[in-house]
């Protein structure tokens, strides 16, 4: 499994872009439940947003323009104390794979958003 680090430098060793960690947002598989699982504040998506999502052979980029939904609130759980957007995206490939599967989200499919998958 490679760190959140080591995949920013290798996507923008390949592909000749300028990923950040501030601009980047990474998750590994959650232990307890099969979802890739993130906070990103609201503020963040004023700009393009990346997610990497872990697993012990690979990686997704994903890709989320600005503006690439009309309403944050609409389309997914905004946490208010955090003021954050609340994922749980699923990596079980059975049940509703690269959707939020949240509580209180609306099933957001980001397949369409897959920029490359990273192999180890």
């Amino acid at each position: 499994m490679k760190t959140k680090k080591e995949i920013i430098e290798y996507i923008n060793n390949t592909e000749g872009i300028g990923l950040t960690s501030s601009s980047t947002s990474y998750s590994k598989i959650n232990k307890s439940k099969e979802v890739w699982w993130f906070n990103i504040g609201v503020d963040k998506f004023k700009d393009e947003v990346h997610l990497l999502l872990n697993t012990e052979s690979h990686a997704l980029w994903v890709k989320l323009p600005k503006g690439f939904v009309g309403s944050m609130q609409s389309n997914f759980k905004i946490r208010e104390d955090k003021n954050a957007v609340d994922l749980e995206i699923s990596a079980d490939k059975n049940f509703k794979y690269l959707q939020d599967v949240k509580s209180g989200g609306t099933g957001f499919d980001f397949s369409g958003f897959v920029v490359k998958e990273v192999v180890y």
